[in-house]
């Protein structure tokens, strides 16, 4: 047997996607998702993320766009082939993760102190404004009473029990 026909059945084997999906989780997720702890998070952004990770998805399972619509499969369905886990929960864990961390230093560094900094006396521009990294985080994590914000995300990101809890809720 030839070694390119050896190459062409190794291909086919059942353990290959599993080590493909691997291979995709170790080496593209991290670099789909560099720096992703700093992103300010807008659903533009988010979307851009989904749609590169569906055509690198696609590539893994040798599906094209075409053939996706041809045969009527969602995002789902290649998913399921493909094993590879979901970057926007990666995402949002690492952006958890960074987030709880900055909170918990006590020894003057900048990320923390730009963190809880207002501009006094500055005004912000006209329309509306520009989503912040941790507009997203009061959204999703800060614990609301009706419309009252009744505890921040920075105060629930302290304690360090406290936040593994939360997200652990928020990834899922």
């Amino acid at each position: 047997m030839g070694c390119v026909q050896q190459h062409q059945e190794h291909h086919r084997c059942p353990v290959c996607p599993r080590i493909r999906a691997q291979l995709f989780d170790s080496i593209v997720l991290p670099a789909l998702t560099y720096g992703s702890e700093v992103w300010t998070f807008t659903q533009a952004l988010s979307e851009r993320v989904r749609v590169t990770h569906a055509a690198l998805e696609r590539r893994l399972v040798r599906i094209s766009l075409s053939e996706q619509r041809q045969r009527n499969l969602h995002r789902e369905d290649i998913r399921a082939q493909s094993e590879v886990r979901d970057p926007l929960l990666v995402i949002k864990k690492k952006k958890l993760g960074w987030a709880g961390h900055i909170m918990r230093r006590n020894d003057g560094r900048w990320t923390r102190l730009v963190q809880e900094w207002y501009p006094i006396g500055e005004k912000r521009p006209v329309g509306r404004p520009r989503m912040r990294w941790s507009d997203s985080l009061k959204e999703q994590i800060s614990l609301f009473d009706g419309n009252h914000l009744k505890t921040h995300w920075s105060t629930i990101a302290k304690d360090r029990m406290a936040w593994k809890a939360v997200i652990r809720d928020h990834i899922r």
